[in-house]
């Protein structure tokens, strides 16, 4: 009998063990399971194209700037061919600290040692700027002795980087 309940326990923790790891692998996959970049996003590439110029850079996570490069030409922080560029691992981390200080100063001083004239704020989704799925700290960016807000709707919010 006591054998019988030993067995029974052991399953039962196995049992619990497989459920916990299955939660957590759903959870790590969600950001993958959803578009990578939402509608807004994308039409907000059409006001890339028309207001800002071919020199203009972005401060962008990886997928916000395979968008941009990809519809507009325009030359983001990460995405696109950067990984062939000098100072990748670099430039990912500056990325994501842009996203997420919460000092407007941190993130503006960052843009402009990147040359970054904008910063591509995506609200319905998270950034990924090559360490991992992450929130972005969006209130920074109200600051208007660093940021202008140039371009918004549903999903996303352009600012430009005051200088």
């Amino acid at each position: 009998m006591k054998r019988a309940r030993k067995n029974a326990l052991i399953i039962a923790i196995l049992f619990v063990l497989v459920i916990a790891s299955m939660v957590q692998v759903k959870k790590q996959a969600d950001p993958w399971l959803v578009p990578l970049v939402a509608k807004g996003e994308v039409e907000a590439t059409m006001w890339i194209k028309e207001n800002t110029s071919l020199e203009d850079r972005f401060a962008a996570d990886i997928f916000g700037g395979e968008l941009i490069m990809g519809m507009t030409t325009r030359i983001p922080l990460v995405g696109g061919d950067w990984a062939n560029a000098p100072n990748a691992a670099q430039n990912m981390a500056d990325a994501e600290r842009i996203y997420l200080t919460t000092s407007p100063g941190k993130a503006s001083s960052l843009c402009k040692e990147h040359n970054c004239t904008y910063v591509f704020v995506p609200l319905q989704r998270q950034i990924h700027a090559g360490y991992g799925w992450k929130n972005v700290e969006t209130t920074k960016f109200s600051d208007a002795n660093h940021f202008e807000l140039a371009y918004e709707n549903q999903d996303v919010q352009i600012y430009r980087v005051i200088y």
